[in-house]
């Protein structure tokens, strides 16, 4: 018979054994911070070792580089299976597309393999998405081909729409197809989500106020031989978008001009969050730069037309021209409900000028007459009404 202190050497041994064959196994780049986030996880350690000690060899560094810069509370709270089932397909998606092989590993790690954006809910939406989504891009060559054909797809699959009544901002995937309604935010994490469900890198990007202080926004930037930028659930090709002239006008004179992309990895600068100022755990990288360089020539005064139903007092989608004396000199359509709040119509103007708006509603002209003085903006309500 065995004596039960030798047992008990034996035991301790053996887990020796187990522990340093695991620390063995990850990456001596990843070690020392892997530990040191283990030594945070307290009752979720034996988790998140079962989920390093199941991985591949091929998958060994990318749940490294998953533990390492994991924020504490997921340290504490995300289980094994929830990770494995997030690796796995990431994996899976990066085979299975035509743009997989072409993917750095540095893009992959940061902007394919993690499994949250901001401070969202964390949901396990990537097997979910990667059976419903791709499907639809499985014969197209590149990503940025991908990431347009998803942004016109996804939503009437998910039933998700814009609007200013979602339950809050800041949703995860499945908390905005359960309310069928989402804020920029909430439909960017959903984008962004979907992008990496079929191994698109991609990233959650904000301003935290526009440069005329008229609100904030959120969209998506993916990586296709370079960052492009969508705006979610808007049609449209990459880096043509409404917003694209405010983003023009972004600068680094203060914090909250500035325009940040979301990363996994820790940079040294903080991402932004708005809606919860206790989160510390966000880091990010300063895209202002870029933005600002596409800017074009800015003309001297914006002028803003928004269109209300004078009865239900929402906006309307409708014809609007603009006239300068008897000649057309600009048309388009305003916003509805559907769209962004900063989603606005917009013409560039002269300052000092009158002009005629009309709009064409239900078969009826509205006008308003507006004169533009030396400010930068200038925003006109129009009312119509069926009567």
């Amino acid at each position: 018979m065995i004596p039960r202190k030798q047992i008990l050497l034996f035991l301790i041994a053996g887990l020796f054994a187990c522990q340093t064959s695991l620390q063995d196994r990850i990456p001596a780049a990843y070690r020392e911070a892997v530990l040191q986030a283990l030594e945070k996880s307290e009752n979720n350690r034996a988790e998140l070792e079962k989920f390093l000690q199941s991985r591949p060899d091929e998958q060994i560094e990318a749940a490294a580089f998953l533990i390492a810069y994991m924020p504490e509370r997921d340290l504490k709270s995300l289980s094994a299976k929830f990770l494995s089932e997030q690796t796995d397909f990431a994996f899976k998606a990066r085979k299975e597309t035509a743009w997989g092989k072409d993917i750095p590993d540095s893009l992959f790690l940061n902007y394919v393999l993690p499994y949250a954006n901001i401070h969202e809910r964390r949901d396990n939406w990537r097997k979910n998405f990667y059976e419903k989504f791709l499907p639809l891009v499985k014969d197209v060559k590149s990503p940025g081909e991908a990431v347009v054909i998803l942004n016109n797809k996804i939503w009437d699959i998910v039933g998700v729409r814009y609007s200013t009544k979602r339950p809050k901002a800041d949703q995860s995937p499945y908390e905005s197809m359960e309310a069928g309604l989402a804020s920029c935010t909430g439909l960017s994490i959903l984008l962004t989500d979907a992008c990496r469900a079929v191994g698109i890198p991609a990233r959650f990007v904000g301003v935290p106020l526009w440069y005329d202080n008229s609100g904030n926004h959120s969209w998506v930037e993916i990586w296709d031989n370079g960052w492009h930028f969508i705006g979610a659930g808007e049609q449209g090709p990459l880096d043509e978008t409404w917003f694209k002239e405010r983003a023009a006008h972004a600068n680094n004179s203060d914090w909250k001009y500035r325009i940040y992309a979301v990363s996994y990895k820790k940079t040294g600068i903080s991402f932004p969050d708005l809606f919860d100022p206790n989160v510390d755990y966000l880091w990010a990288v300063n895209v202002t730069g870029r933005y600002a360089q596409n800017s074009g020539s800015r003309q001297n005064v914006e002028l803003r037309i928004m269109v209300f139903d004078e009865q239900r007092k929402k906006r309307i989608p409708a014809k609007v021209k603009l006239l300068d004396g008897d000649k057309v000199i600009e048309e388009g359509f305003s916003r509805g409900e559907q769209n962004d709040m900063n989603d606005v119509l917009t013409f560039d103007v002269l300052p000092d000028h009158s002009y005629m708006i009309v709009v064409d509603y239900k078969g009826k002209e509205f006008k308003r007459e507006v004169r533009t003085g030396k400010d930068a903006i200038l925003e006109a309500e129009i009312s119509v009404s069926e009567q």
